[in-house]
C-alpha cells in the first residue's frame, strides 16, 4: 500500500492500527530494514499490516512499503483531489482470487458432490426417482400439490392459500421446491428436483463453510480443508444426500450463510467508519437473509439463533474489558438480526408464513442485541461504578435475562410457551433415532455419524474459547467468540438429540479443518495457520506475495494424503454405509407398486387404497398408490397397537370410522402367539394354530418379507345345521376354501369356524370369494356354498342353506358330499 490515500482509509477502518504505525515509522527511519522483535508492537497489529501490505517483508526482514505516504497518512496530508475517507472506506474490495486457492476450493466442492451421490443407483432405479427414507415423500406431496393448484411460478397465491398446509411449519422449503420444479418443466419434474435438491444444498454449505471458515481464520487453506472434512463427514453424505429430500440439507444452507456473515460482522472492528461500511452493510444483509431463510424454512428454526443469542452478551463483556464501544462492537450484527426481523415480518405479514411467535423472533433477537449494545454503552459511559465495569455489565445481563423470562411468560405468553415446549422437546427422549444423544450406547452417533473428526475438532473448538478470553486484537476476540458459540451450543444440543447433529456438522468441518492444517505444520508438512503466526500475509494482492496454497513436493503430497486418511479415514469408510441405509429397499418398492397395479386394475381409489404400514414408510407407500401422502399420522398412532391386538373385528370397525380401510402391509414375522400380525401373516386371516380369524382381512400378495391384506366387508354367511330330528345347538361348524395368492408358489386353505345357536342356526364372515365346503367336527357330511366377489366387497349376506349331519341335506351351492376337513394350521411359504 503505497497510497497515503489508501493509508489513511486503514486508519479510519481501525484506528487502533495508528499508535503502530507511528512506532514503525520511528524504527524505520533509524533501520534500512528490521525484525519483528526491533518493531516493538503487537502482533495482530504487526500482522495487520503486513496483510495490508504497509509493511513488506525484504530479505528475510521488514520495512514500509512507502514511509513518505505513511507520514502524510498520519499528518492527515492527502493528496487533493481525493474523495472523502468515507468513499475509500465505503467502497467494496476489488474481488482478486488467488487461482491456486479458487482450483483447490473448486476440487473441494467436487468431492462433497461426489460424496452426495453415492447412493444415485438406489434412487433412480429403471426410470423411476425413489426418494430416501420417509419424509421426503412428505415434500413431494406439497411440492406437486401446489403445482396443481397454481397457474405457474407467478401465481404466488398457491403460496398464500388456505390449503397450503405448510404455512405455518416449512414454507419456504416447499416454495422453493415448487419453485424449482416449474422452472423444469412441472409437476411431473418434482420427483427429479426432489432428488437432487439435497445434493445442490450440500454444495452449497460447502460454500458457506468455506467463508465461515476463512472468516474466522483468515486462512484460505483452512477453509479448503474445513470443506474436505464437511464433504466425508458421514452424517452429511445421507441427510444431504441423493434422494434424502427432507427439509434437513434445507436449513444447513440458511444456518451456514448465517455463521459465515455472523462471523465477518463480529470481526468487524469497533470503528465508526467500519460499522458504517459497505462490506459491512452488505454482509449484514447477507446475515439477514440467512437468518430470515432459517426462521421461514423451519418452524424450529428460532432454536438456531441461540448461538447469536449468547454471542450478543458476552461480545459486550469483551468489547468493555478492552474499553471499545460495546454499541460499535455490537452494532454489526445487530443490523444482520434487525435486516432479518424486517424481511421475515414483511413475509409473515403478506403470506401469511409462520405463526407470530416464530415469524417475530429475529425482531425479538434484534431487540435483545441493541439492548445488550446500549446497557453496555451506559455502563461504559458511567462516570464511577461499586464494581469494575465488566462485573456491572454482567450483573445486569443477568438480571436482564431473568426479566427477558419473565416478560416472556407474563407478557407475552404465546412466546414464553413456545420457548419453553421447545426446550422441552430438545431434553425429551424418542424411540425415534433422531431424539437419541449423540453419545448413546444404542446409537453410537459419535463414531457412525463423525468419525474421528469429531474429536479432531473439539479440541480446537477449546482453543476459540481460549483466543476468545486472550486474543490481542478485539475484533479477532469476538471472531473467535462467535465461531466458539456456534460450535459448543451445537454440540450440546446435539448430546441431548441427535438431530442437530447435522446442523453440527458445519462446525465440526471448520475445526476438524483448522486441526488438520495445524497438525500438518507440526510435522513440517504445511505453514502454520494464520492464528498461530505472528505475521504473514494470507490472501495474494497480486503484488507479489506467496500464495496461500503452496504446491507440495510428491513426498508431501503423499504424506498429506496419508494424514488425511489417518483423520478421516473412518469417516471416510462410514459415508458410503450411511448413504446407503436410508434409500429405501427394493422388496418394500415392488410390495408398494404391486399394490398400486392392483388398484388402478380394480379401479380402486382414494381413501379406499389407503396403505396401512409401518409408520417408517408409510409416506412412500400411499405415494406410490394413491400420491396421498401427507401424513403417516394413523399409521404412527395405530399400527404398532394393531399387530398386538387380539381382536379384528374391532380394529376393522376403527380402520372403517377413520376411513382408512384399505391395504395392509406387514413385515413377516416367524411367530405363534395370537396376535393380528401372526394370525394374518400365518393363517392370511383365518383360523389358525387355535386361534379364530376374520372375515374381514383378505391375503392378496405374499412374499419371503412381506404381506399385503385388502380390508373387506366381508360376505355375511348364513345356515343351519340340523341333526335329523330338528336343530343341531351348539355345534361346531367349519368353513373352508381353497385361495390363490399372488406370490404364493401354492394354494392356501382359508378356514373358519363358528358354533351354531340353540335355533341350529350360525353366522359367520368371511373375506375370500369362491365354493365353501361346510361340515361339522361331529360329521363328515359336507355341504358347498359359493361366495361371489361382489358379496365380498360390498358386505351382502349369502344363504348356506341347511346341512342336516344325520344323512340328508340341503345345500346352498351343490350337492351332498364327504371330504376329509383341512388342517388347521396355515403356513404360507
Amino acid at each position: 500500500m503505497t497510497d497515503a490515500r489508501e493509508v489513511r482509509a486503514l486508519l479510519d477502518d481501525r484506528p487502533n492500527l495508528e499508535p503502530a504505525l507511528e512506532s514503525l515509522l520511528e524504527t524505520d527511519a533509524s533501520h534500512e530494514t528490521w525484525t519483528f522483535d526491533d518493531a516493538g508492537v503487537d502482533s495482530g497489529s504487526f500482522g495487520a499490516l503486513v496483510d495490508e501490505g504497509v509493511v513488506e517483508k525484504v530479505d528475510g526482514e521488514y520495512r514500509l512499503a512507502d514511509p513518505d505516504a505513511v507520514e502524510r497518512a498520519l499528518a492527515g496530508e492527502v493528496e487533493s483531489g481525493d474523495e472523502s475517507n468515507t468513499a475509500a472506506s465505503l467502497s467494496l474490495p476489488e474481488l482478486d482470487i488467488d487461482p491456486r486457492v479458487a482450483a483447490a476450493l473448486t476440487g473441494a466442492l467436487a468431492l462433497v458432490f461426489v460424496f452426495r451421490v453415492l447412493a444415485f443407483d438406489a434412487i433412480f432405479r429403471s426410470g423411476r426417482v425413489v426418494l430416501s427414507s420417509n419424509d421426503p415423500y412428505f415434500y413431494l406431496y406439497w411440492t406437486e400439490e401446489l403445482s396443481r393448484q397454481s397457474n405457474g411460478v407467478l401465481d404466488l397465491s398457491a403460496l398464500t392459500a388456505g390449503s397450503f398446509g405448510l404455512l405455518k411449519s416449512e414454507p419456504l422449503l416447499v416454495a422453493v421446491l415448487w419453485v424449482a420444479t416449474e422452472l423444469t418443466g412441472g409437476i411431473e419434474q418434482a420427483p427429479l428436483v426432489l432428488a437432487w435438491y439435497p445434493v445442490v444444498a450440500g454444495v452449497v454449505t460447502g460454500v458457506f463453510t468455506y467463508l465461515f471458515a476463512t472468516g474466522l481464520t483468515d486462512d484460505e487453506r483452512v477453509g479448503i480443508a474445513s470443506v474436505v472434512m464437511l464433504a466425508v463427514l458421514p452424517v452429511l453424505a445421507f441427510r444431504s444426500g441423493i434422494g434424502f429430500a427432507d427439509h434437513h440439507a434445507f436449513d444447513y444452507v440458511w444456518l451456514a450463510m448465517t455463521a459465515a456473515a455472523a462471523v465477518r460482522l463480529a470481526r468487524t472492528p469497533a470503528t465508526r467508519s467500519s460499522v458504517q461500511s459497505q462490506r459491512t452493510l452488505g454482509w449484514a444483509l447477507v446475515m439477514g437473509v440467512g437468518i430470515a431463510g432459517q426462521v421461514l424454512a423451519w418452524e424450529a428454526g428460532p432454536l438456531l439463533l441461540f448461538p447469536l443469542a449468547l454471542y450478543a452478551p458476552l461480545a459486550a463483556l469483551v468489547a468493555l474489558e478492552r474499553g471499545d464501544s460495546t454499541a460499535l462492537a455490537l452494532a454489526p450484527v445487530a443490523a444482520g438480526t434487525a435486516a432479518a426481523g424486517l424481511l421475515t415480518a414483511a413475509i409473515h405479514l403478506s403470506l401469511g408464513w409462520q405463526t407470530d411467535v416464530v415469524a417475530f423472533s429475529p425482531l425479538l433477537l434484534a431487540g435483545g442485541v441493541a439492548g445488550v449494545a446500549g446497557i453496555g454503552e451506559a455502563v461504559r459511559r458511567a462516570p464511577t461504578l461499586p464494581v469494575s465495569e465488566v462485573r456491572a455489565l454482567a450483573a445486569l445481563e443477568a438480571a436482564g435475562v431473568v426479566t427477558g423470562l419473565s416478560l416472556l411468560v407474563v407478557v407475552l405468553p404465546a412466546y414464553g410457551d413456545r420457548l419453553f415446549t421447545q426446550l422441552g422437546r430438545i431434553g425429551t427422549r424418542s424411540e425415534i433415532v433422531e431424539g437419541q444423544s449423540l453419545f448413546s450406547t444404542q446409537t453410537f452417533g459419535w463414531l457412525f455419524l463423525f468419525g474421528l473428526l469429531l474429536f479432531l475438532a473439539i479440541p480446537y473448538m477449546a482453543l476459540a474459547l481460549v483466543r476468545a478470553a486472550s486474543a490481542d486484537d478485539g475484533a479477532e476476540r469476538r471472531g473467535w467468540l462467535l465461531g466458539g458459540s456456534y460450535a459448543w451450543l451445537f454440540l450440546v444440543l446435539t448430546l441431548f438429540q441427535i438431530r442437530f447433529a447435522g446442523e453440527f456438522s458445519t462446525f465440526v468441518a471448520t475445526f476438524a479443518g483448522f486441526g488438520f492444517v495445524h497438525i500438518a505444520e507440526r510435522v513440517d508438512l504445511a505453514r502454520p495457520p494464520v492464528p498461530f503466526r505472528d505475521a504473514t500475509a494470507v490472501r495474494s494482492d497480486g503484488g507479489g506475495q506467496e500464495s496461500p496454497i503452496g504446491i507440495p513436493s510428491a513426498r508431501g503430497a503423499l504424506s498429506l494424503l496419508f494424514l488425511f486418511l489417518l483423520v478421516s479415514g473412518l469417516s471416510i469408510a462410514q459415508a458410503p454405509v450411511k448413504a446407503n441405509q436410508v434409500p429405501i429397499a427394493e422388496d418394500k418398492v415392488e410390495t408398494a407398486l404391486w399394490i398400486d397395479g392392483y388398484a388402478a386394475e380394480n379401479d380402486i381409489e382414494y381413501p379406499e387404497n389407503y396403505v396401512f404400514s409401518p409408520w417408517s414408510r408409510n409416506r412412500m407407500y400411499n405415494y406410490f398408490v394413491s400420491g396421498e401422502s401427507r401424513s403417516y399420522g394413523f399409521a404412527l398412532n395405530n399400527y404398532e397397537a394393531f399387530q398386538r391386538s387380539t381382536e379384528p373385528n374391532a380394529w376393522y370397525e376403527q380402520m372403517r370410522e377413520s376411513n382408512r380401510a384399505g391395504f395392509i402391509v406387514f413385515n413377516r414375522a416367524e411367530a405363534s402367539d395370537p396376535t393380528l400380525q401372526t394370525r394374518l401373516t400365518r393363517g392370511l386371516g383365518g383360523r389358525y394354530n387355535g386361534f379364530n380369524g376374520s372375515g374381514h382381512y383378505r391375503a392378496l400378495y405374499v412374499t419371503d418379507r412381506h404381506q399385503v391384506h385388502q380390508v373387506v366387508p366381508g360376505a355375511n354367511l348364513t345356515g343351519t345345521i340340523e341333526n335329523g330330528t330338528g336343530p343341531a345347538a351348539n355345534e361346531t361348524v367349519q368353513l373352508y376354501t381353497t385361495i390363490s395368492v399372488d406370490g404364493r408358489d401354492s394354494d392356501a386353505t382359508y378356514l373358519r369356524q363358528v358354533r351354531t345357536g340353540d335355533d341350529g342356526r350360525y353366522q359367520l364372515r368371511v373375506a375370500y370369494p369362491g365354493e365353501y365346503e361346510v361340515s361339522t367336527q361331529k360329521s363328515n357330511t359336507t355341504a358347498t356354498v359359493t361366495v361371489p366377489e361382489a358379496a365380498i366387497e360390498n358386505g351382502e349376506h349369502v344363504d348356506a342353506g341347511t346341512l342336516d349331519i344325520a344323512g340328508s341335506s340341503s345345500t346352498a351351492g351343490g350337492n351332498q358330499t364327504r371330504l376329509r376337513r383341512p388342517a388347521y394350521q396355515v403356513s404360507p411359504s
